[in-house]
């Protein structure tokens, strides 16, 4: 059976490098995501993790001429073979902005029929 999808945000594909930690502790460092949406991101891991746990996402965008550090709060909500799933739970008004931009900049538009 087939799960409907849960997600309220669009969902772009976005890789960088990304640290997942909990409870203090860098539980996938210098993973990788596979998409980004307002709401969460995928980091690709083969760590095991519990489910539904608070933790931190520190984000790297590294430009041309600078590199951007996002430190985002979620949950985690899903893991399979691939990855981690995590919903942010708290984005400060800086992180959205930056977060809105590279949504709204890497959106592939819709194929017409």
């Amino acid at each position: 059976m087939e799960r409907p999808d849960q997600r309220t945000s669009t969902r772009i594909r976005f890789e960088t490098t990304a640290i997942l930690q909990i409870d203090d502790q860098n539980i996938a460092a210098h993973t990788s995501s596979r998409d980004i949406s307002l709401d969460g991101i995928f980091l690709r891991t083969a760590e095991t993790m519990p489910i539904n746990a608070p933790c931190l996402v520190i984000i790297t965008i590294i430009g041309a001429s600078s590199t951007l550090t996002l430190r985002i709060k979620g949950r985690t909500i899903r893991r399979d073979r691939a990855g981690v799933a995590i919903r942010f739970t708290e984005v400060d008004l800086d992180s959205f902005a930056y977060l809105r931009n590279i949504v709204i900049n890497n959106q592939v538009p819709d194929s017409a029929p």
